[in-house]
């Protein structure tokens, strides 16, 4: 491995370095990326023909387009006067933060025709293959944050990142904090939530980007971006107070389900105990069922911003303390009877769900709207949560209709 040039990136203020490598460093390079980064994009099953076509280039020597590589590490402090051997040595050390941030198709491409010659036994081709050399720039001193912008601003053609993938890195910061017994399940671990307690980290940031922003919407695009914009704001901050707060949000919604699922004592949903047939299945047949989706946590978020932000609410610390005074009397006290306040709150968003131009969008208002019916101690549904289901419901209709 070659340095061949420095320039330093004004804009995320960090050092992009041009190494010459060969293919064979390169492999072994990549396989510690895509084994041990969790947050490295996955292949994309798509355009066959096309990296055909790049392997047949290979074969004969096709000089590619460089790919771009970044060492997740602020901290990493550049030095004119630092040698090759050093950098060498960084990049060794670092293996675990670098990730692909331009040319992960070219990768895949170049490690399946590593493999199939290899296999093939065909020991000339390989050679020339292990010893052609590529092009690799690496920044190096970048944020998570830094990583995300880059990606989304500079790499145009190739398939885009998923959303939630963008807001996994945006946040990944926080899966290295204590949760107090929380477990955030990633999109490239391949598992959905099946324990109390254990949510999809995607869904808690949404709800988390909802009390910052006091807004119920879901995150798009352009949100990532301009949370981009925030986070580097809110870096300026305490440190710990911006992490007390994401874990002060966490703590309390992941209470609220508990209580629900305490005070409930176990409740599961019955179709027979319903005054009126649902148009559909319900919304959930238990209690995480009922509360685990993302577009309750974003009315939770909002709601308790909004609260807040009107002086009903000094801190979200106050929602922990208010979540053990719920009042569930119309489940405890008539646990199979048809005017049980979950099928109340079940009913309600049926009845959404039937007239609703956007179901999630609807669903998200309706959820904003009862739990600051629910959290506020002016109204008169205050910690009552079959009351709050109904003040919401008319609050939603008369917002929608």
């Amino acid at each position: 491995m070659e340095l061949i040039s420095k320039i330093h990136d004004n804009r995320i203020n960090a050092v992009n370095i041009l190494f010459e490598m060969s293919i064979e460093e390169y492999y072994l390079l990549s396989t510690e990326i895509l084994t041990k980064n969790k947050f490295q994009r996955r292949r994309v099953k798509s355009s066959s023909t096309v990296y055909s076509l790049l392997k047949e280039d290979l074969v004969v020597g096709c000089i590619i387009p460089p790919i771009v590589l970044a060492i997740s590490d602020k901290e990493f402090k550049d030095n004119s006067n630092l040698k090759q051997e050093r950098y060498n040595d960084y990049i060794q050390e670092k293996q675990d933060k670098l990730i692909i941030l331009d040319g992960l198709q070219r990768t895949f491409t170049i490690r399946d025709l590593y493999k199939e010659l290899n296999d093939s036994e065909d020991s000339s081709r390989l050679e020339n293959l292990k010893n052609q050399k590529l092009r690799i720039e690496i920044y190096f001193g970048m944020s998570k944050t830094d990583i995300l912008y880059r990606m989304l601003t500079l790499n145009t053609g190739q398939t885009p990142m998923s959303m939630r993938h963008q807001i996994e890195i945006l946040y990944s910061d926080y899966l290295e904090k204590d949760l107090d017994g929380v477990l955030l399940i990633m999109e490239s671990d391949e598992k959905s939530p099946s324990n109390p307690s254990e949510y999809k980290f995607k869904d808690i940031v949404e709800g988390f980007n909802s009390y910052l922003d006091r807004d119920y919407l879901p995150i798009d695009r352009s949100t990532v971006l301009e949370n981009i914009k925030s986070l580097d704001k809110l870096s300026s901050e305490s440190k710990s107070q911006k992490d007390d707060l994401f874990l002060s949000y966490l703590k309390a919604f992941d209470k609220f389900i508990n209580i629900l699922s305490c005070k409930s004592s176990g409740w599961i949903f019955d179709d027979n105990t319903l005054e009126t047939e649902l148009s559909t299945s319900p919304f959930g047949k238990d209690i995480i069922g009922l509360f685990r989706k993302p577009q309750v946590m974003t009315g939770f978020g909002s709601a308790i911003g909004k609260l807040i932000d009107f002086n009903a609410l000094e801190s979200i610390d106050d929602v922990l303390v208010l979540i053990d005074d719920i009042n569930l009397s119309e489940i405890e006290d008539n646990a199979i009877g048809v005017n049980n306040g979950f099928n109340n709150y079940i009913t309600k968003l049926d009845l959404i769900r039937k007239t609703a131009t956007k179901i999630g969008n609807d669903q998200r208002l309706f959820f904003h709207y009862l739990f600051r019916e629910l959290f506020d101690k002016k109204g008169d549904a205050y910690l009552n949560f079959d009351r709050s289901v109904d003040e919401a419901y008319s609050m939603y209709i008369r917002k929608t209709q």
